[in-house]
């Protein structure tokens, strides 16, 4: 049995991921079968309901001894669920330049810088002369328009370009598609922001020093700075003491007008990202454009603080 899963609490990507290479190994002749832990995002839950297709298992406490894993759309063995021995991972798909590949000793490793891992998935189906089912199709083209910001994020290709054309061929989607997917994360309020956050919330411990990235994807940022501005801060501040974070460090991506608002809340948090981004006149609440996705800023955090870890207090 091969099981093909990912970080726990998968966004669009990752589910998408899970779905379709397990769907590519089950034409081949290998059984497997997809699964998932954590709770699913806004994205993820408009996808499931308009396709009424979602072939996902719940993590289990155990799995048959024979058992074998695939990772998608994560490189990190720390935050995928506790019941899957690493050991018994033999591939894993990601597209983020900031993996932990020493840590899969007995994986197959397929780490490709590419806007979205669902290109790499979809370019698997094409190496094997096999067509994804129509469902599939659309997760794997929602995931690639997703993770892209229709195609308007600098870690764009072409191979994402050209996979999502391929993908949307067989779909049988109209273009306004691309609009309903976008306003289904925009329905954001003050009662369900942490929650929004929390379930996309990526922290590291880097240099021995932790940091936290949150990070959205919606129309209307600019409400960040208006009627969510409070909510926003006080959910900021929730997730660095539940993470226990020295830093921490808000990315608002506006999908329709193409920017990056970044908000930070504290002096420290301001001071070391204005350094990490070469943004010397950094504010709390700053808007940057063209789009910066925080696969780019990871990186950027990394250098930073291996570099000035004298200088920077823990």
């Amino acid at each position: 049995m091969i099981i093909v899963t990912g970080c726990h609490g998968p966004d669009l990507d990752g589910v998408a991921c899970m779905i379709a290479y397990s769907e590519l190994l089950n034409i081949q002749g290998t059984v497997s079968e997809s699964v998932y832990s954590g709770e699913l995002d806004l994205e993820t839950a408009f996808v499931k309901d308009y396709t009424n297709y979602f072939p996902l298992k719940q993590c289990g406490d155990s799995y048959p001894p024979d058992s074998k894993f695939v990772l998608v759309d994560t490189a990190n063995p720390d935050i995928i669920d506790s019941s899957i021995p690493v050991d018994s991972i033999t591939k894993v798909f990601d597209h983020r330049q900031l993996v932990f590949t020493n840590r899969f000793s007995n994986a197959e490793l397929h780490i490709e810088l590419v806007g979205s891992c669902a290109t790499l998935i979809a370019e698997e189906f094409q190496k094997n002369d096999v067509i994804p089912s129509q469902n599939t199709s659309i997760y794997l083209y929602s995931a690639i328009i997703f993770s892209t910001i229709n195609f308007q994020n600098a870690v764009t290709t072409d191979r994402d370009i050209q996979a999502a054309k391929w993908l949307f061929s067989l779909s049988g989607l109209d273009e306004n598609y691309k609009n309903k997917l976008f306003s289904a994360k925009s329905k954001i309020s003050s009662s369900n922001l942490y929650e929004i956050l929390s379930q996309d919330f990526s922290a590291k411990t880097l240099s021995e020093t932790r940091v936290g990235i949150a990070q959205i994807e919606m129309v209307g940022i600019s409400r960040m700075e208006g009627d969510l501005r409070e909510s926003l801060e006080k959910a900021l501040k929730k997730l660095k003491d539940d993470y226990s974070l020295k830093y921490i460090f808000f990315n608002g991506i506006d999908v329709i007008e193409g920017y990056s608002l970044f908000v930070t809340i504290d002096p420290d948090s301001l001071d070391i990202f204005s350094s990490i981004l070469e943004i010397p006149e950094l504010e709390y609440s700053h808007k940057y454009s063209p789009i910066v996705m925080r696969k780019q800023i990871w990186p950027k955090v990394e250098a930073y603080l291996s570099t000035h870890l004298q200088k920077t207090p823990k």
